[in-house]
């Protein structure tokens, strides 16, 4: 009887411990399911900020080149205006010395007339 009690006992704990080795087996399977899953969300999460920053860089380019397009407009607008200024600015230096040399023509003309009427009274004179 001793012997029939013992081979129950080994044979009872023989079927639990095989009971619990299945429970085990599933329960690691279950973890390693779950680790899985849970990378998988992480590798997902850090996806999706990389595509969120990539889509900031992208703009941040897009509104770089974007001031830069202005500024070169805005240059060439001031280069045009130079270009206007300085020849408005030839055309008063012409006008200028144009001014000048009729003022030096009449300033002439007044010397001669001048000299033609000393002559004219110096041959009255005579």
């Amino acid at each position: 009887m001793k012997k029939i009690v013992a081979l129950l006992a080994v044979a009872g704990l023989a079927l639990t411990a095989s009971h619990a080795q299945a429970q085990t087996a599933p329960d690691s399977t279950q973890m390693r399911l779950q680790m899985q899953q849970q990378r998988a969300a992480e590798a997902k999460a850090a996806l999706d900020a990389r595509k969120q920053e990539t889509a900031a860089t992208r703009s941040n380019v897009d509104q770089t080149k974007a001031q830069l397009r202005d500024q070169e407009n805005a240059m060439r607008e001031q280069k045009r205006q130079m270009k206007e200024q300085k020849i408005e600015l030839k055309r008063q230096r012409d006008t200028a010395k144009e001014a000048s040399r009729q003022e030096s023509a009449a300033k002439q003309a007044a010397r001669d007339e001048k000299r033609k009427a000393r002559e004219a009274k110096k041959a009255a004179k005579m």
